[in-house]
């Protein structure tokens, strides 16, 4: 039988973990399996500061130096030879629902973003946005911004989304937290009044941060959305709701049960008050998210 364009499809399962710990194998295992259950040539990269001594047709640890996630998952793109990246959490084990999300959406060969517990991107549009950027904290948001001004992004249910949380909230010392909330404030684009809303990180680590970004060699993306009256985060919060008040998943997977998206209340209370369209469809939001102070 001849082969069809969508099985010459390969993919590139694609990760960043600093440290290769008992999670981090499950993790991979699991992946493994979901890959070898779609069926599709594939290939998994991971970034890592640890030497792995493994060899596999399929499996390639990079040792090369980086020093943020955002390098990290561009280091694990050059290394990619797929067309379509898939980005996953290394300290999740994956269920098996999540090939048939996979498959489904690759079948349709749209140039869109689908996310969800994982994140599934084109190589083309990463090509086309510029790749992830030098930043420890909303390097995705920093991409998904830039890919939302030339493409689509589509949301499927899920409790949260990795891509738009903010990752350290453990134990550091005060230099690590300035040093962490400056690139999420670069990759957001937050200016003083996002900061003060928000409270993600104390006035005395903000206010330092957010001035210290200011002399970044780095600077944000200003989307043209709006004429730049938002910022990154917001942009990247209204795909995501609007997507799944629209219930575009469903042109997908129509799963089971539809989790709500568990959202703190400083953030719903940004939200509210910095996103038009959060007000205009607020009844409809109600239904699809979660208050979680947790």
């Amino acid at each position: 039988m001849p082969v069809s364009y969508s099985r010459r499809i390969k993919i590139s399962f694609c990760t960043v973990a600093m440290e290769i710990t008992e999670d981090v194998k499950k993790s991979v295992e699991s992946i493994m399996s979901i890959a070898e259950e779609i069926g599709y040539p594939y290939e998994l990269i991971v970034s890592t500061h640890e030497i792995v001594n493994f060899r596999s047709e399929n499996i390639e640890f990079i040792n090369t130096k980086f020093s943020t996630y955002g390098a990290g998952k561009q280091l694990a793109f050059l290394k990619s030879t797929g067309d379509i990246l898939i980005i996953f959490n290394p300290h999740i084990k994956y269920g098996p629902e999540i090939s048939d999300i996979i498959h489904n959406f690759l079948k349709k060969q749209e140039k869109k973003v689908l996310i969800s517990d994982i994140m599934i991107i084109p190589r083309d549009l990463i090509h086309r946005s510029g790749g992830w950027r030098n930043l420890r904290e909303y390097e995705d948001i920093d991409l998904l911004a830039r890919i939302i001004q030339i493409g689509s992004l589509i949301a499927f249910p899920s409790y949260h989304y990795d891509s738009i949380e903010y990752r350290n909230k453990g134990k550091r010392t005060a230099i690590e937290r300035i040093r962490d909330f400056r690139d999420a404030i670069i990759g957001a684009n937050y200016d003083f009044r996002d900061i003060n809303i928000l409270h993600i990180e104390p006035h005395y680590i903000s206010y330092v941060a957010f001035i210290i970004s200011k002399f970044s060699g780095l600077k944000p993306f200003k989307h043209s959305y709006k004429k730049n009256r938002t910022n990154n985060k917001i942009i990247v919060m209204e795909s995501i709701v609007e997507s799944l008040v629209l219930k575009d998943y469903e042109n997908y997977y129509i799963p089971e049960s539809i989790p709500k998206l568990l959202i703190s209340r400083d953030e719903i209370n940004y939200m509210e008050k910095r996103s038009k369209l959060w007000r205009n469809i607020n009844k409809s939001i109600a239904g699809i998210i979660q208050e979680n102070d947790e």
